[in-house]
């Protein structure tokens, strides 16, 4: 019996997908070409698309659902809380606290954009300064951007603001729908789904343009930046999520091509920033404008390390900076975590736990004992850590540094994107990476 719940609960973390806002094609790929279109140098539009979406690649930023959780036996075994949506929902994606309207921004996510923009540092001539207020910009921004999907998916949860689950419903039901009839039809994240992304790039388009000196803003007439947002709305709805946040990766380069070829040919810089498209990946993406098309090729992200008040853990004088690094999180992998108040008072036992995909809440039962077993091994090990750096001197290894762009990975190559495309583990590479953690935790479990 017990390898039976094993294989199923395998299988459905192999299938989760994970419930988040805009995407990394909205957050990464369409701010980096807007922010270029707009006159950001290469390296700014890279860190400030960068810290856009590192805001779903951070544990301590990623939205999630959280319920509270005790050793003592109830009904519900460890949960002793209904499931509601922690607080870094309403604070960093931009969920409201009241119903609000489809497409219409409630006045306190009004407020919550407003305070972002606020933060974001004034002009810095050293690096560091320049780094912070990149990356603070870039947060400020995902917000902006999700509060157009999360519109009307407010309200409250009991006592808890904001409503019980978001819109992970739509999202469930999005890929069971898209499981039978091999079409997007209810998931708001999704760029075709929704009609408000028009709304969105405009708004990205507006603060991007107000944070650069107005004689280096160049100025994106209004019918090329609804001709990006078509291209966007089209694309992908027949596609798998991951074969769709690259083939929108590439519309927006072919994007950013023509906007700087419609000016001067100098603008989109050296030839090394462009790609030439095999034919092929018209036929991946269905789309038969990007054959053998020409594209800004947009560089691999370099997403920063934020902590749980989406400030970058570390920025050196140079302004380089901590990355989130393989193994810290994945967005692909189930994210379950365990926040306890016993880490501060081991007699005081409760937990929030925070649920990361919609489908544990179909495992509930053995994610929450998972997710306190983990917690636990972690705080032993930290014990372990610390006895050990008191009693032996040990120093901990040094953090890993963004240190030039020549040491970014490049960007992956149409030959690699058609096969990884037509293989059936595309999907799935990124999540099979970080979940064994949670797989091994559950198997001590059974």
């Amino acid at each position: 019996m017990k390898g039976l719940v094993f294989a199923c609960l395998v299988v459905s973390l192999q299938s989760m997908t994970v419930a988040r806002a805009y995407e990394a094609d909205i957050h990464y790929s369409t701010t980096y070409v807007l922010a270029r279109a707009i006159g950001w140098p290469e390296a700014d539009a890279l860190v400030i698309a960068s810290a856009n979406e590192a805001m779903d690649e951070n544990q301590d930023t990623a939205a999630a659902l959280e319920l509270d959780t005790t050793p003592e036996l109830s009904l519900a075994g460890d949960v002793t809380s209904s499931v509601h949506q922690a607080e870094k929902n309403l604070r960093f994606h931009c969920f409201s606290r009241t119903p609000g309207q489809a497409g219409q921004i409630s006045a306190d996510v009004l407020e919550v954009i407003s305070a972002h923009f606020a933060e974001v540092p004034a002009v810095h001539a050293d690096p560091r300064g320049t780094a912070r207020r990149l990356i603070a910009l870039g947060v400020a921004l995902h917000c902006q951007q999700d509060a157009y999907s999360h519109a009307g998916f407010g309200g409250s949860c009991g006592s808890n603001p904001g409503s019980c689950y978001g819109h992970t419903y739509q999202t469930f039901l999005d890929q069971v729908i898209y499981g039978y009839v091999g079409k997007h039809l209810h998931n708001p994240d999704h760029p075709g789904v929704g009609q408000w992304l028009l709304q969105v790039l405009q708004g990205t388009v507006s603060e991007l343009a107000t944070r650069r000196p107005k004689a280096s803003v160049r100025p994106i007439p209004a019918d090329v930046l609804v001709a990006l947002s078509d291209n966007l709305r089209a694309s992908g709805l027949e596609l798998p999520d991951a074969v769709r946040r690259n083939c929108n990766r590439y519309i927006a380069g072919k994007w950013l091509f023509d906007f700087f070829e419609s000016g001067s040919k100098s603008q989109h810089g050296s030839p090394d920033t462009l790609e030439k498209l095999a034919p092929e990946i018209a036929v991946t993406c269905r789309n038969a404008s990007l054959a053998s098309a020409t594209v800004v090729s947009i560089p691999a992200p370099r997403y920063p390390r934020l902590n749980s008040d989406a400030l970058p853990y570390l920025v050196r004088a140079d302004g380089t900076y901590r990355l989130v690094r393989d193994g810290d999180f994945d967005v692909f992998s189930p994210g379950i975590e365990a926040e306890g108040i016993a880490g501060l008072n081991p007699n005081y036992n409760n937990h929030k736990v925070q649920l990361s995909h919609w489908s544990q809440l179909l495992a509930l039962p053995i994610t929450v004992p998972a997710a306190l077993l983990s917690a636990t091994a972690t705080a032993r090990q930290g014990e372990f850590g610390r006895a050990k750096g008191r009693c032996c001197g040990g120093n901990a290894p040094a953090p890993s540094l963004v240190h030039s762009p020549a040491e970014a990975p490049g960007s992956a190559q149409s030959a690699s994107f058609i096969a990884m495309a037509s293989s059936a583990s595309f999907e799935r590479s990124g999540r099979a990476r970080a979940g064994m953690s949670l797989r091994a935790a559950i198997w001590s479990l059974l």
